[in-house]
């Protein structure tokens, strides 16, 4: 079984399509997960950054909102909290790469958990450290 780690830029696609981009590749690896051809994970980082995202730019009403990380929670089950070495190792990429701790601690995952890290944010993984997050389709 291939394990994978999903971020934000992907997450949403899964149940958003106005104005995104890599809708087909996405949705296909949502519905290879609930197939169990992958099994797909989440850090509690997503949690908060899609709660952003459905509250604040795209405005749902609150218990929309919920519902949806609901049914994440329920499709991806409980997300992966990092260790305090994974965060000893996010401050050490975060420093000597220019990251906020937060892009660290998404790119701290292929190194820490052995596990790709899927990503559609283009920026993000041009300035990712050498243990680059899988992208979508190339930039």
């Amino acid at each position: 079984m291939t394990h994978l780690l999903i971020d934000t830029s992907v997450l949403v696609k899964w149940f958003h399509s106005e104005g995104e981009a890599e809708l087909p590749v996405s949705r296909t690896l949502r519905r290879a997960h609930l197939v169990g051809d992958v099994d797909a994970h989440m850090l509690d980082l997503a949690t908060y950054q899609i709660g952003n995202v459905l509250i604040r730019a795209l405005r749902w009403e609150p218990s929309a909102a919920a519902d949806q990380l609901d049914d994440l929670h329920t499709n991806l089950g409980s997300p992966l909290v990092m260790t305090a070495d994974w965060l000893r190792y996010a401050a050490t990429l975060a420093y000597h790469h220019g990251l906020t701790f937060h892009d660290a601690s998404w790119a701290a995952t292929p190194d820490r958990l052995n596990m790709p890290l899927i990503s559609a944010d283009r920026h993000f993984w041009r300035r990712a450290p050498p243990s680059h997050p899988v992208t979508l389709s190339p930039a």
